[in-house]
């Protein structure tokens, strides 16, 4: 068994003798690349180290391949079903042990290993180009940069199915007559709610800057369909003032989201307020589904002058979730019609 040359061109049969080959295997193949190691250290002759590496790729390829092997063979074990397991019976206190689990136990790995081999039959064709790539840079194919290789693809697919979802959504929303109407259209949602202060315990909040725009209470507001509207992974900007935070909390859970993090705009100047004067304003940023950021360079406050309107909202906040998130836009209660943006409210629809 540790004769590896022999397996050249004929794994093992079985997956008990697979796995006892894969092991045997990664132990050969960790001694063989102790020995490079000493190699380097002792400064031996380079045709000794290249021998040894040459070793170690072989292993390291006829390993991965009988690990593929298993994973076909783990991957091909019948379905789970009552009539699997005979000392089963509905209502038993006896568990039902399922076919793959009967397998694990066999071979003795566990449930993430055999899902690792299992990942690595189902992406055969990364396998060999990641062997290929090992070989082609003197290095020794490892299951860790396999299985990297296959997120990558894994993530890659998954985001070129996203975006063909959102040039289909682009497409719906120019049909819209009302885009509040939508049904898990839109991937981006920035809402400025009209918040009524009223019921904060503190009388004329707002002082001479009273808002020009009908208010709305925080049960008006939670009655917007924004769960109905957004896509399946979608990003959720709600602004907020500093003392309306906990009502802002309530619609991130009601509309079905999580939270994330808090973006801060900084203003030039201070505003109003009855205890400490406003120089800030919140947008919660939560998150349905799981949809990433287009970049990570971006932090969590941002610095820009106050707008021409009351409540009017920096452009510089717009351009950060333009390059951040994804399209479809749809900004509720916005107050100025941007290019590439569905606008609903003060200035859009209503």
């Amino acid at each position: 068994m540790s004769d590896l040359t022999v397996y050249q061109s004929n794994l093992p049969d079985t997956i008990e003798d697979l796995t006892r080959f894969a092991f045997v295997g990664r132990e050969k193949l960790a001694a063989v690349r102790a020995e490079i190691r000493v190699i380097d250290k002792l400064k031996l002759a380079n045709d000794v180290k290249v021998q040894k590496m040459i070793e170690a790729q072989y292993i390291a390829d006829v390993v991965m391949d009988a690990e593929v092997r298993i994973g076909e063979l783990l991957r091909d074990v019948p379905k789970a079903t009552p009539n699997n397991n005979p000392f089963h019976q509905k209502d038993s206190a006896v568990p039902l042990v399922t076919p793959k689990q009967q397998a694990r136990e066999t071979i003795g790995i566990s449930r993430k290993q055999a899902d690792r081999f299992v990942k690595l039959a189902d992406n055969k064709d990364i396998v060999e180009a990641a062997k290929a790539e090992a070989r082609e840079n003197d290095d020794i194919v490892s299951r860790s940069f396999v299985l990297e290789k296959i997120k990558v693809a894994e993530r890659e697919q998954c985001e070129q199915l996203r975006e063909n979802e959102r040039i289909v959504n682009r497409d719906k929303v120019a049909l819209l007559h009302n885009p509040l109407e939508a049904v898990g259209i839109f991937q981006t949602i920035v809402i400025d709610p009209p918040w009524d202060w009223s019921d904060e315990g503190d009388i004329n909040q707002m002082g001479r800057a009273k808002p020009d725009y009908a208010t709305m209470t925080i049960d008006e507001i939670e009655k917007l369909p924004i769960e109905t509207i957004a896509d399946s992974n979608c990003h959720l900007y709600i602004w907020v003032t500093n003392r309306s935070l906990p009502k802002a909390f309530r619609l991130v859970e009601s509309w079905g989201f999580r939270y994330i993090t808090c973006l801060t705009w900084v203003k030039p100047s201070y505003g109003m307020g009855n205890y400490y004067r406003g120089s800030t304003e919140q947008v919660l940023f939560s998150v349905k589904g799981t949809q990433p950021l287009k970049r990570h360079d971006v932090g969590t406050h941002f610095v820009a002058d106050r707008g021409d309107k009351h409540s009017a909202k920096p452009d510089a906040f717009y351009d950060i979730v333009s390059s951040c998130s994804y399209a479809p836009f749809i900004d509720i209660f916005g107050r100025t019609e941007r290019s590439g943006w569905t606008v609903w409210g003060e200035c859009g629809d209503t």
